[in-house]
């Protein structure tokens, strides 16, 4: 009987994580997360102010585990398997359509800086691994590397953000081909 009750509140708890998740996204695509406060949230929500503090500390932690139903650690995980010196966003792209409405309220230009500059921050964590190996362990030749991957990653960021706010006028294999394009061509050219 105990497990039967654990299933129900369990199922509750993940109700009320959703609709203080959709409220949210709701939210920030109204009226930009600056905006957003968590009456707001509370009210669009239909829950009590405890209850939002029962589950979450601040908006902010809200957003990071709408960040956290993006499940985008595996698409940053893929980009480590990549072979080679190829660089591959498929399927963060394909990932990032199928979920266009919480990307757009995470990345878009009403969602705040926080999660565009978390993507940004990794997706060239990423890059500045997969290219490491052409570059030589002096300090000098390791700030390059920081510097390309830095705008490599602020530029497949830039893509992402303006793809979703204009509405994915490419398809997923189109905008990522681009991105891989230009985060080689940065490395090949720029890097020599």
């Amino acid at each position: 009987m105990i497990a039967k009750k654990e299933i129900v509140v369990d199922r509750r708890i993940q109700k009320t994580k959703k609709a203080l998740t959709e409220a949210l996204i709701d939210l920030i695509l109204e009226k930009s997360y600056e905006k957003v406060t968590i009456q707001d949230i509370i009210d669009k929500a239909n829950v009590g102010r405890s209850t939002f503090y029962i589950h979450y500390e601040s908006k902010e932690q809200l957003l990071l585990d709408g960040h956290n139903n993006l499940n985008v650690k595996l698409f940053f995980d893929e980009l480590d398997d990549a072979k080679g010196s190829e660089i591959s966003f498929d399927n963060l792209f394909v990932h990032i359509a199928e979920n266009q409405q919480l990307a757009k309220a995470m990345l878009g230009k009403k969602g705040g800086n926080m999660m565009t500059e978390f993507f940004k921050n990794n997706v060239a964590l990423k890059i500045k691994k997969k290219f490491g190996r052409q570059f030589d362990k002096s300090k000098k030749e390791q700030k390059l590397l920081t510097f390309l991957a830095d705008a490599a990653g602020a530029a497949v960021i830039s893509f992402l953000v303006s793809w979703l706010e204009d509405e994915m006028p490419f398809t997923e294999k189109e905008i990522s081909s681009r991105c891989q394009c230009l985060v080689t061509a940065i490395f090949e050219r720029v890097s020599k």
